[in-house]
Order: structure tokens, then C-alpha cells, then sequence
């Protein structure tokens, strides 16, 4: 009896899985136990400080809202006042600009504006009911009395009553100094006492004109304001929370604990001044403290302004809040893990080597396959029956993926795979470069050809077009339709120069027919020339068709441009023509010859059109020559000087008797020629066919 080898025994994945999951979990968990109970204090704590930072740094980020209105006001204040759409001597128009200035802004208490030569003084204000109020005096006149009134939210104004005159003047007082002495920069004061009662901070800038200073505007933020805040921040949580300068003033506080607020403030005051060097470098402060028998944590944050103000934000709270769970749960974690059994680890391990390694290999080729590149490795060995099975399926799904990129465009597909979607109808609008080609004389070419070798020959003629276009120039292959082939760039990848590799992949694939025809010729096989029409413009392109068969193209008339133009090198005797909006994205790394003016079939309005010569630098001067030669006589001919172009056209054709083109315009300025020049004369041709 003949050997026979016994097929391999396999087990369940699910078995296998339970027992690898069981395994480690009862073996292995000891020493993981043991190991995370050393390594999680550590990471407790770290997780701690990185929790109150957070809140801290989150916290400055409102009070930085709260205070960053001044670094936009304050310059577009001196910004106007430059450009003369603000005089801050006006003080009405000066009032009313502020007013609603600070109606715009909730956070500001108080923008005003002080003359340097007189001490005049022009504020807006808001008061309690939210209502903006605006305040004048000047200390010449009347005695320095105030005037002020409301502005109501239609202009309307509520004088208030007079007051005593004041003796006022801003000039003499610290932040309108500090102002002057910025140098036309924002500068903060430190938290002080407004003189209508209140504390608060502000942000000063000086007014300077031809190097003298004419007054300096101020935007005031109360600390009563911060202070709100913080109160709306914490709500019912166990915190103390403040806002400082880097000096040390405070700015805001507010606390939920139940210890006195000064004494937890003034402790972390002292600890984070410890670390001024860490602030002023950017660096948060982090702090554990005990107080009245209780452990804290106190974490203080820096944060700048673009203009130079630096305030610090803390979070004090208390550290059984935060950490107790925790501490429990590892207290817990550490007794099940020394109770748990340590034994089989070596199963655990033998087991996990045999999942492992098969599944290794498959992730990888499917990563693989997720970037699109599809492998030939062969599926991986196992002892385990799904695995077998997924890897078996896997190879044919490789083999499917290769088949299906011949059907549909590379690009789309890799487009799906990455975006782990399933094709729907739709599309986009978005700019392309239409690429039509066709094999001119293909019926009298297929005439002489038994139908297996117009497949052949049609088959590696089309291959050495689309490696062309596809794989050297990124082009997105559409269609063929019949021994024509329609492709576009800029979709659905994104091309930067589409218009310039459309025209560089038409020339290439020119050149490269013109290279193998002595070649073919010599091997008696048939010779293909191809002309090519191009154009760039907005097209819909997606997924055409319905939802069991789809179509990645492009529609629209930008793409029955491109088909006829690529018909009018019949007519013209060329191998690429381009639409002018081709031409033009271009710039100058080819060189044109401007043909015609073709109104071509299903189009109202001509379209010049370009015929493409070559890259620059590689075109002979003599064709060069030609070239311009032809387009003077083409301007002539548009101007409606057809006897004048008729002598260029003549000029061509007795260097160059087949130019087509010149033949063509010849013999149309003959004809046009022996009547009146045409009402509304454009030049353009009107196409009747194809």
C-alpha cells in the first residue's frame, strides 16, 4: 500500500485562544502584578501632576480669553487713529467709537483715551445692568467737570447727572507713564485700584505722531470679572483656584475647600515661588503639601500674552481626591497577583509562538496590501484551522485585487482600500487635463489584419500608451473606446502640474511610436501613429453608473472639447493639439504653434487652438521659424488681412509644401479674399462634423 501523508491535525482558533488567554491570565499575572504594583506609583504620580496641570493649563487658556481682547483693541485703535478714521481729539466721536467698541467686548470694563497736552480724558465703561456709558472731561474746561450719559444699543443718549469737576489727570498716574515709556508697544500694569473703585489690570499703548506722543489709550479688566470666573469654573468641585502675576499679585481667586482660602493660597504663593526660574522659563510648578492634617497638590502654570503680559494659573486641591481610588484599586491589583498561580509560562509562550508567527506574516502582507502593494508570498503555515483558512483566502483575495486593478484605475482602488469604503455613486467638480488619443488610419490598418492579430497589435499598442501616461506620468486611465484611449490627470490623485505632465506624456508617446517604426516596419507589422487632443478644464468626475456597476470618469463639456480637438488633427495634419487653457498652464516649458480658431461642433464660441512642437530648447530654430512665420499670417488672417496672410501661408508651404495647417488657412484667405471682410469678424471657423 502506498505511503500516504496524513493530513495535519488542527485545532479551533477559539480553543486556542482560550487557552493562550487562561494560560496567561493564571501564570502570568503574578509577576505582572508584582512588576506593575513597583512601576504604578510612579505612574500614579506622574498621571496626578499631569491631571492638575491640565486643569491648570486649560484654566489659562479662558483667562487668557478673558484678557487677550486688549491685544486686538488697543492696536486697531492706534491703527485707525493713524490712518485718519479716528481723531482722539474728537472726544463725541472718540466716546461713541469706544462705546460700541465695548459693547462688542464682555470682558472689558473700562477703554479709554488720554490727551497728552491737555490731560483730556474719553472713556466708555460698562456698569452693573451691562448698560455702556460714556465719560468726558477735560481739566480746562469747565473746571474739569465731567460730562457722561448712556448710549443706548439705537444711539440714543441718557445724560447723567452732572457731577463735581475733578481733579483728575491720568498723566500723572503710573500706567499712563509705563504707557509713554512703551515706545508705542501694549503694555500691562500690575493689579492696582481704579479710581472708580474697583482693582483691576490694564493694557496701555501710547499714540505717537512724527515722534511725539499725542495720548495713550487704555483697555481696564476688573479682578472682580477673573474672580467671577473662577467661581463659574469650580461650581461644586473641591478646589482652590487663582490667577497671579508672575510678581505674585493676585488677579483672581476663588475656592470650594474647607480650609480658609488665604491660608492654602498663601502656602502654594510660597512653594511656587521656589521655582520662579521654572516659570519664567515656561515650566508649570507642581507642589505636595500638608496642611491641618491633609495632603494637597498645588500645580501652577505659566502663560504669555503676545504682548509680554505672563499670569500664572493654580489649581490646588486635595490629594486623596484624585488618587484614593486609584491607590485602592493597586492595593487590590498587587494581593490578586501574588495569589494568582505563576506557573505556565513556558505554555504560555510556546502557545503564543505558534499563533503568532502565522499571524505575524499575514499582518504584514496585509499591510502591505493596505498601501497597496500586493506581495506573492505564499500564505503562512499553522496548526490551527481558521488561520489556515484566513491565509487561504487571503492569497485569492490578492490574486482578486491584481485582476481588479486591470478593470479600474490604480489609483481609485488604492483610494477605496485607504479610506476602508465601499464605492458609491458620486462625484466632484475639479479641474483636469483631458487626454484623448486615437490611431489615425486604424480601419485601413485593420483592414489587412485577421481579428486575433488586430487584438494583438491594438493590445500592445494600447500597453505602451497607458505606461506611458499611468506609470511614468501619474494619468488616471478612463476608457478605451475602440482603438481610442481617454485618460485625465489631477484626479483622483492630486497632480500639481497636470497640464504640463498631460503635455510631456504626449510627447513621449509621439517620440516613442516614432522610435519603434523602423523597427515594426522592418518586421512588416503595421505602423501607428496617434494623434492626440488635450485640454485643461472644470469636469464633474467620480463614480458614474448605477449601484451594481460603476464607472470612475470624467463628464462635461471640458471633455467634449478634448475629443474634437483630438479630431482636428485629421483636418490640420498634426499629432497634439491643446486648447489655449492648456497652453497657458503650462507657461513656457513647451514650445506652441497657434493654429486656428475653431468654433468646433456642439459649441457656440471658438476655442484657439495650439498645436504642441515640443519642449523648449529641443525644437530646430527652422521650425521655430516656420512656426512664427505661420502665426504672423494667422494674425493677419484674424485682423481680416487675407491677402497679407495668404503671402505667409505661401511662405510655409515653400519651405514646408505639406503643412496641412497652411494649406488650410491658404486656401481659406483665397476664398475670403474675393469678398467683403465679414460683419463681426472673429476669425473663428465653424466645425460642421467631427
Amino acid at each position: 500500500m502506498p505511503n500516504t501523508l496524513k493530513p495535519r491535525q488542527t485545532i479551533g482558533f477559539r480553543t486556542a485562544i482560550l487557552q493562550l488567554v487562561l494560560g496567561a491570565l493564571l501564570f502570568s499575572v503574578g509577576t505582572i502584578g508584582i512588576v506593575g504594583y513597583v512601576s504604578s506609583a510612579r505612574t500614579l504620580e506622574e498621571m496626578r501632576q499631569q491631571h492638575f496641570s491640565l486643569v491648570s493649563l486649560a484654566l489659562s487658556r479662558e483667562v487668557s480669553r478673558i484678557l487677550e481682547p486688549a491685544e486686538r483693541i488697543l492696536p486697531e485703535l492706534k491703527n485707525f487713529a493713524h490712518r485718519g478714521l479716528l481723531n482722539p481729539l474728537d472726544s463725541d466721536k472718540l466716546g461713541i467709537f469706544l462705546a460700541e467698541q465695548l459693547r462688542q467686548e464682555e470682558n472689558v470694563s473700562w477703554l479709554s483715551f488720554t490727551d497728552s497736552d491737555t490731560g483730556a480724558f474719553t472713556g466708555a465703561w460698562r456698569d452693573t445692568d451691562g448698560q455702556i456709558g460714556v465719560k468726558h472731561f477735560d481739566p480746562n474746561v469747565d473746571n474739569g467737570r465731567p460730562k457722561e450719559f448712556l448710549l443706548g444699543l439705537d444711539g440714543s443718549r441718557s445724560q447723567l447727572p452732572p457731577r463735581k469737576a475733578s481733579s483728575y489727570d491720568a498723566r500723572i498716574l503710573s500706567w499712563y507713564q509705563q504707557a509713554i515709556a512703551g515706545g508705542g508697544s501694549i503694555v500691562w500694569t500690575q493689579p492696582y485700584n481704579f479710581n472708580v473703585g474697583t482693582t483691576g489690570i490694564s493694557a496701555c499703548q501710547a499714540l505717537y505722531e512724527q515722534g511725539r506722543a499725542i495720548g495713550a489709550f487704555a483697555a481696564d479688566f476688573t479682578t472682580g470679572d477673573i474672580n467671577e470666573f473662577l467661581s463659574r469654573v469650580i461650581q461644586d468641585r473641591k478646589l482652590l483656584l487663582f490667577v497671579d502675576t508672575l510678581s505674585g499679585d493676585s488677579l483672581g481667586v476663588a475656592s470650594e475647600m474647607s480650609l480658609p482660602r488665604d491660608a492654602l493660597l498663601e502656602q502654594s504663593q510660597k512653594l511656587y515661588k521656589l521655582d520662579q526660574a521654572k516659570l519664567e522659563t515656561g515650566q508649570f510648578s507642581s507642589h505636595s503639601f500638608h496642611l491641618a492634617g491633609q495632603s494637597y497638590v498645588s500645580v501652577v502654570t505659566p502663560f504669555t500674552l503676545p504682548s509680554g503680559l505672563t499670569f500664572l494659573t493654580g489649581v490646588v486641591g486635595l490629594e486623596s481626591d484624585f488618587m484614593g481610588s486609584a491607590q485602592n484599586n493597586l492595593a487590590i491589583a498587587a494581593i490578586v497577583g501574588l495569589v494568582a498561580l505563576t506557573a505556565g509560562t513556558l505554555f504560555a509562550i510556546w502557545l503564543s509562538h505558534e499563533l503568532a508567527t502565522p499571524l505575524t506574516k499575514l499582518s504584514r502582507d496585509l499591510e502591505q496590501v493596505g498601501k497597496f502593494e500586493l506581495t506573492n508570498l505564499p500564505p503562512p503555515k499553522s496548526a490551527v484551522r481558521e488561520i489556515v483558512i484566513v491565509g487561504d483566502s487571503f492569497d485569492r483575495m490578492k490574486s482578486g485585487l491584481r485582476s481588479f486593478i486591470k478593470y479600474v484605475p490604480r489609483d481609485v482602488v488604492r483610494e477605496l482600500i485607504l479610506q476602508k469604503q465601499d464605492a458609491t455613486r458620486g462625484g466632484a467638480l475639479r479641474r483636469l487635463t483631458l487626454f484623448f488619443s486615437d490611431v489615425a488610419g486604424f480601419t485601413r490598418i485593420s483592414e489587412n489584419l485577421a481579428p486575433t492579430e488586430v487584438f494583438a497589435e491594438l493590445g500592445e499598442y494600447f500597453e505602451l500608451v497607458t505606461d506611458i501616461v499611468v506609470e511614468r506620468f501619474g494619468g488616471t486611465l478612463d476608457k478605451f473606446v475602440g482603438d481610442g484611449i481617454v485618460a485625465f490627470f489631477n484626479a483622483p490623485a492630486t497632480i500639481e502640474k497636470h497640464a504640463e505632465m498631460a503635455c510631456q506624456a504626449a510627447l513621449e508617446v509621439v517620440q516613442k511610436l516614432s522610435d519603434i517604426e523602423a523597427e515594426r516596419r522592418a518586421a512588416n507589422r503595421p505602423i501607428f501613429r496617434t494623434r492626440i487632443g488635450l485640454h485643461t478644464g472644470e469636469v464633474l468626475v467620480g463614480n458614474i453608473g448605477t449601484q451594481q456597476r460603476l464607472s470612475y470618469s470624467a463628464i462635461g463639456d471640458a471633455v467634449n472639447l478634448s475629443s474634437r480637438l483630438e479630431g482636428l488633427n485629421k483636418l490640420y495634419g498634426t499629432s497634439i493639439l491643446a486648447s489655449g487653457q492648456t497652453k497657458t498652464e503650462t507657461g513656457d516649458r513647451f514650445e506652441w504653434r497657434y493654429v486656428d480658431r475653431v468654433a468646433v461642433l456642439g459649441r457656440s464660441r471658438g476655442t484657439d487652438v495650439f498645436e504642441l512642437l515640443g519642449n523648449r530648447d529641443t525644437v530646430s530654430p527652422e521650425k521655430l521659424e516656420l512656426r512664427d512665420v505661420y502665426e504672423a499670417g494667422l494674425k493677419k488672417y484674424f485682423d481680416g488681412n487675407f491677402h497679407s496672410a495668404a503671402g505667409h501661408f505661401s511662405s510655409v508651404l515653400a519651405i514646408q509644401p505639406d503643412d496641412r495647417a497652411s494649406q488650410l488657412l491658404l486656401a481659406r484667405c483665397n476664398q475670403l479674399a474675393l469678398q467683403p471682410v465679414p460683419k463681426l469678424w472673429s476669425g473663428t471657423y465653424e466645425m460642421l462634423e467631427k
